[in-house]
């Protein structure tokens, strides 16, 4: 959908939270028509936009188009039943942004990851180029950003699975990368099959023009060229060897330089690179960029080193493949923190990466769950708590100098905090002697 086809056009936006407002303001700078709002809760009026009270009213409205926030469910939903009965189109906000936006434009999604790549790709390209917006599945919309593009910008984009359930065929990255597929957010999606095609929906408009980056051995139908990064793979267009990462079949960079932590996060800097190297970013400035990127907060964060003992924040790891990829980063002395709301998933897996840790430390809702996981698979050295600040005041306790003190939950937060942030936040309060109870 381009500029034309807004302008004089009626469009309903379904989902009045931060992305709707943006898609509102947009659709109206754009020429728009009319521009009807709903919300499955309370709807918030936006100026110069009309609620509609019941969706049944949109049979009578001459909508065009729909705009959904990521907030609303696809499967399942019986207004989106409604808009197909009535053949009336609907696309995710993130696809109307970029559908109008200028410029060039790199789209980033997977299970694990996004943030951390999107971050370290648009800090390489801001070597070269100051035009870049870092938009998508973030604090701002990507439609805040469309109308401030040219065609020198650079869209640097975090794409989450919500986003890519409803694209047009319009929707056509210029380079996209699936960084990895494993379980996630199956109470939305219902199935894995589900899941997992929704994330392909991110390369399959794209041409012979465009670029799909991906693991070596991963398996995606697409008419891109494909370019490939691999932890051990000589085949790859990048990859590790011993204690190099090797590009061009010359060695980049030494690995131990590279401050992010773990394998994942190695197989992060590996896109991140295919992607500087496209837009023609010097060894140089990549190595630069890299020997100074620290990880986002959350995501593998060395929150201090108290007497020898290292406490990471990786609250972001909220299924069972993030705290298994956090796990490999470690060698010995591991004191996990697992536990919190429930995602309805299976902890099994966990139990064949636990080789390095001493303790297990559960809490939350999901507490007893896991401790009797735990306890199926033989380890022994696992406690349990109700509350989240007693789990982490034990792990200070009984940590010793040479131990890494690791939350990393394979659960969701929603249980004790608002998100994996606060969870977060809170950790480090109580880590350094911060929070309330510890003070006293």
């Amino acid at each position: 959908m381009n500029n034309l086809e807004i302008l004089a056009k009626t469009f309903l936006v379904y989902g009045i939270q931060t992305t709707g407002k943006s898609a509102v303001n947009f659709l109206l700078s754009r020429g728009a028509k009319t521009v009807y709002i709903y919300d499955d809760g309370p709807c918030e009026q936006v100026k110069d936009a009309i609620i509609i009270k019941d969706f049944d009213q949109v049979k009578n409205l001459g909508v065009d188009c729909c705009i959904l926030s990521p907030g609303v469910n696809v499967l399942g939903n019986k207004n989106i039943e409604l808009l197909e009965k009535l053949d009336i189109p609907y696309m995710s906000e993130f696809c109307l942004g970029l559908t109008n936006a200028q410029g060039k434009n790199v789209c980033i999604t997977g299970t694990n990851g996004k943030t951390t790549t999107t971050n370290l790709i648009y800090e390489l390209l801001r070597t070269q180029n100051k035009e870049i917006f870092l938009c998508g599945n973030r604090d701002i919309p990507l439609t805040h950003f469309v109308n401030q593009t040219t065609k020198n910008s650079i869209l640097v984009c975090e794409v989450s699975s919500f986003a890519l359930e409803s694209v047009s065929k319009e929707f056509k990255p210029q380079i996209s990368s699936i960084l990895n597929i494993t379980t996630d957010h199956i109470s939305r999606h219902k199935t894995f099959e589900n899941y997992k095609n929704i994330k392909f929906n991110i390369t399959k408009n794209q041409n012979k023009n465009d670029y799909f980056i991906c693991e070596y051995n991963f398996k995606v139908k697409t008419n891109a060229k494909v370019l490939t990064f691999s932890l051990s793979s000589s085949n790859a267009n990048i990859y590790c060897n011993k204690n190099y990462i090797i590009y061009g079949n010359k060695r980049l960079l030494k690995i131990s330089k590279i401050k992010l932590l773990g394998e994942k996060n190695l197989e992060n800097v590996m896109c991140a690179t295919l992607i500087a190297k496209l837009f023609g970013i010097s060894n140089r400035n990549i190595k630069k960029v890299l020997f100074s990127f620290k990880a986002p907060s959350h995501r593998m964060e060395e929150v201090c080193n108290i007497n020898g003992i290292k406490f990471i924040d990786d609250s972001k790891a909220t299924n069972p493949d993030a705290t298994i990829c956090a796990l490999k980063s470690f060698k010995k002395n591991v004191i996990l923190l697992l536990g919190g709301s429930d995602k309805g998933y299976c902890y099994d897996e966990i139990f064949s990466y636990t080789q390095n840790v001493k303790n297990i430390i559960t809490f939350g809702k999901m507490s007893e769950k896991i401790y009797l996981c735990a306890k199926k698979h033989n380890f022994d050295f696992v406690v349990k708590y109700d509350k989240f600040f007693d789990a982490v005041c034990f792990a200070k306790k009984i940590s010793k100098k040479g131990d890494v003190v690791l939350l990393s939950p394979a659960c969701a937060s929603f249980d004790e905090f608002s998100s994996y942030k606060q969870r977060g936040d809170e950790f480090k309060k109580i880590i350094k002697g911060e929070n309330e109870k510890t003070k006293n």
